[in-house]
């Protein structure tokens, strides 16, 4: 079953990183809540995502230049202008206790590096997924604990499956992807989870790519998704691209795992009328004839040359 992993908590629903975000994940029946930690100035670990309080309290100044007293003055969801209920910033021993008793997962992200000791000792033996754009920070709390951890990834490099082994990780949280990412994770046995999705079109079409879950600012939108089975597709309602409604079409695959698999006798690079350059395989039919599509799903690791002896 695909997770749910509220944003911020519930970005969309309540003020990010708070005691009331939380609890509305759990309102909205999500598996996991997504949380940003810092350090205040007299080492406690705070929830905020920004490096300065300014954007979402009445305050001002540098997280780590302020103690947890001061911070504890401040009002959330203020720095727009208007206040949520006088909220009041959290910190994660309060989130933790909070999320175990609504039953809640956690995935906890060090917005900044050298918090490893800290995050391992408030997480031991507690049902988290440590996150952080400091890959190597995942990687020393790798080797100082047990806890599952994953790599964010805003971009799409060459080999984001190579950076999450090289981390140590179990996981990657990416803002972009493709078919191949999510082939090539689930070979290695890691999860992929993108970000930050908030609508039910794009969370079907991340479902159906493979996608171990999304992370959301809505939480009550995409678990919608999430309980609906993966729709069969076919001929009649196919609404995927590439899915080209070949007779006898298989749509196993209807995202390519091989793409960009750059084969010139299944496809070619193509320019569009704006000059960007990209691999066209409208015309190809390979993965939709059935006895490719059930061996690929057998053999995932199948080449394109490998596939094409099957074809006939």
């Amino acid at each position: 079953m695909a997770l749910v992993i509220g944003h911020r908590a519930a970005a969309a629903r309540a003020a990010e990183n708070t005691l009331t975000g939380i609890r509305a994940v759990a309102l909205c029946k999500a598996d996991y809540v997504a949380l940003d930690v810092r350090l205040s100035r007299d080492g406690e670990l705070v929830l905020m995502h920004d490096e300065r309080v300014d954007r979402t309290t009445n305050g001002n100044g540098l997280v780590g230049d302020l103690s947890l007293e001061e911070l504890k003055a401040l009002q959330v969801g203020c720095g727009a202008g208007q206040c949520m209920d006088c909220l009041r910033i959290a910190t994660l021993k309060e989130a933790l206790s909070l999320a175990g008793e609504l039953g809640l997962g956690l995935v906890v992200e060090m917005r900044e590096e050298g918090l490893e000791g800290l995050v391992a000792e408030a997480l031991s033996g507690k049902k988290c997924i440590v996150t952080s754009f400091y890959h190597s920070s995942l990687r020393e709390l790798s080797d100082i604990s047990d806890l599952k951890t994953g790599i964010i990834i805003s971009s799409l490099p060459i080999n984001p499956v190579q950076l999450a082994i090289l981390a140590k990780a179990t996981a990657i949280f990416p803002k972009r992807v493709n078919a191949r990412l999510f082939k090539e994770a689930h070979q290695q046995g890691i999860a992929v989870y993108p970000w930050t999705v908030n609508s039910k079109e794009e969370a079907s079409w991340l479902f159906r790519l493979g996608a171990d879950g999304l992370v959301t600012d809505d939480p009550c939108l995409i678990r919608e998704v999430a309980d609906q089975p993966l729709q069969a597709t076919g001929k009649e309602n196919c609404q995927y691209y590439p899915c080209h409604h070949f007779p006898d079409q298989d749509c196993t695959h209807c995202f390519c795992p091989l793409y960009p698999c750059k084969d010139e006798e299944l496809g070619k690079y193509v320019r569009t009328k704006k000059g960007k350059r990209f691999w066209s395989c409208v015309n190809c039919r390979l993965v939709h004839r059935k006895a490719v599509a059930a061996y690929l799903v057998e053999h995932p690791q199948a080449t394109t040359a490998e596939l094409k002896t099957l074809q006939d």
